[in-house]
């Protein structure tokens, strides 16, 4: 639930505006008006979300280790922890707000990538945060960089590394085995749930690939960053190479050996033309940015790249949507390159966990998706016209008399189909609730193209907003029954039993709009 914009909490901390939310709460920037360093100062106000239900205690605890983490930390680039308290029956925590843009902010104005000798400062910048988070006793692992989470604060361009929800203490003998990430920027180690801190190491490789190239690295397959760019020094791209391979041992030992290894790239690359860095405020900010770090208009425009991804379409002109009708062949396969890797990081995770819905069932087609405890639904770095999800064929039973699921609401309102054919289940937003319908699922239903019709004979029901909600159906023979959180069920006749060889789930909103967890998939 929202608070009220204007609230005073523990009688210190005023909320001025919201600044996001995710699946576990929302994010407010807010005033302190007493007591502390940051008196007077803006902060931001972290509020775990009351409406988690059985979900509660997992968030609770994974809210509680974000400010354990934060609370011990006092590094140059991690924001500072403020204050933690609990009000309103709700928790909150308080840190040092960073003013600034974000690096995706700018890759989304500098569609083919910052300038060499400006990421490489990024990349020194970062690799001294990682320092201090490895050095610790245990050690800390971020497990979420990319571009996103780098701030470049307003003020003075120092780089700050945000979000640290998924921070976890590393022990050599217990590794933290949760599927966490973002696809792209996971190694292997950790989409097998045994990340380290060189698995760090590979996020930022794969950060500064896509700084250098404007191309969003794809999960597994990071390609020579010369081959994307060829106007990168050579010598910073191997080192970028050496940061995104598979075998841990052939990475970089560590943040301190990678840090010094890009300091002597930067000690051999000719500094770039000077550029005027006239300081601006408000949205003027991320154009001097850009004036600073961004490639030139000029450079965009004389060197074209073929396989860029959706970010350049943002800053398309006409020139280039008449340059398009000449790619069009090229990013046809750019995109099935992606939706293979997709496939086979699905395959890797799913090996790992054991995630298919049953006996028989194997993944043959995947998506925008990170299996973690579940389908993750919508990669907010997939292509936004692409469905999210994943298809399943069962090729030793093809009897079914239940579809069982649950969804949990992580952003957005996701508008999602399940199915097992020939039946499905289609949830969708309305106005002011959803609405689950009995739906018949064509044949042919894929990812992409995933035809159904209404089923009449069972009404839709009506659903007044969920953040979590167990769906099951069930035929047999004749009859059969739609059961949603053990208390709405709706009984139909349905023609003969269910034989359904193919089944999945398929996020239908845009990609990049709505992400959800689907759990405990069941074809059976």
């Amino acid at each position: 639930m929202s608070l009220e914009m204007g609230t005073l909490l523990k009688d210190r901390f005023r909320l001025l505006r919201p600044l996001g939310e995710g699946g576990m709460g929302e994010v407010y920037l807010g005033e302190d008006e007493r007591g502390g360093v940051s008196e007077g100062r803006p902060v931001a106000i972290k509020a775990l979300r009351t409406e988690l239900n059985d979900k509660h205690e997992l968030f609770l605890r994974r809210f509680q280790e974000e400010i354990e983490i934060l609370r011990r930390l006092n590094e140059p680039g991690i924001p500072a922890f403020v204050d933690a308290f609990e009000e309103q029956s709700r928790s909150f925590f308080v840190m040092e707000y960073v003013e600034g843009h974000s690096l995706e902010l700018l890759l989304d104005r500098s569609p083919l990538g910052l300038r060499p000798d400006m990421v490489a400062e990024v990349g020194i910048q970062v690799l001294k945060i990682l320092e201090a988070l490895h050095n610790q006793s245990p050690p800390l692992i971020h497990r979420d960089i990319k571009p996103a989470n780098l701030i470049i604060r307003r003020q003075d361009d120092l780089v700050f590394l945000v979000d640290f929800g998924l921070a976890r203490e590393f022990h050599s003998q217990a590794a933290a085995r949760t599927l966490v990430g973002t696809v792209g920027y996971c190694p292997l180690e950790q989409l097998q749930g045994q990340p380290e801190p060189r698995s760090d190491l590979y996020a930022l490789g794969a950060t500064l690939f896509e700084l250098l190239t404007g191309q969003i690295p794809k999960p597994l397959s990071i390609p020579p960053v010369c081959s994307v760019q060829p106007d990168v020094p050579e010598s910073f791209g191997q080192l970028v190479d050496r940061s995104v391979r598979q075998d841990l041992d052939e990475r970089f030992p560590d943040a301190a050996t990678m840090r010094k290894a890009l300091e002597e790239v930067c000690l051999q690359m000719a500094p770039s033309p000077a550029r005027p860095k006239k300081k601006r405020s408000g949205s003027d900010r991320a154009d001097h940015l850009l004036t600073s770090w961004g490639r030139t208009l000029a450079e965009q425009v004389s060197k074209p790249n073929p396989v860029a991804n959706r970010r350049r379409w943002k800053q398309a002109g006409i020139a280039v949507l008449l340059l398009s009708l000449v790619f069009c062949g090229v990013n046809y396969r750019t995109r099935q390159s992606y939706l293979s890797a997709q496939r086979d990081l699905a395959r890797e995770a799913f090996a790992a966990g054991g995630g298919v819905p049953g006996p028989g069932w194997e993944l043959v087609e995947a998506c925008g998706l990170f299996p973690a405890k579940g389908l993750g639904l919508g990669d907010p770095n997939g292509d936004a016209t692409l469905r999210s999800g994943a298809i399943f064929e069962n090729r030793q039973f093809h009897t079914s008399e239940t579809l069982r699921f649950r969804l949990l609401r992580l952003k957005g309102r996701p508008r999602l189909l399940v199915f097992c054919q020939p039946w499905g289940i289609l949830l969708e937003p309305r106005t002011k609730n959803y609405q689950l319908r009995l739906i018949r699922v064509a044949r042919a239903a894929s990812l992409e193209s995933a035809p159904w019709e209404d089923f009449q004979a069972c009404r839709p029901l009506s659903l007044d907003g969920f953040n979590s909600i167990e769906v099951r159906l069930s035929i047999a023979g004749g009859a059969g029954q739609i059961q949603v959180g053990g208390q709405t069920r709706r009984r139909f006749t349905a023609p003969g039993n269910w034989r359904g060889k193919r089944g999945g789930v398929v996020l239908l909103n845009a990609v990049k709009g709505t992400r959800c967890l689907v759990e405990g998939l069941q074809l059976r």
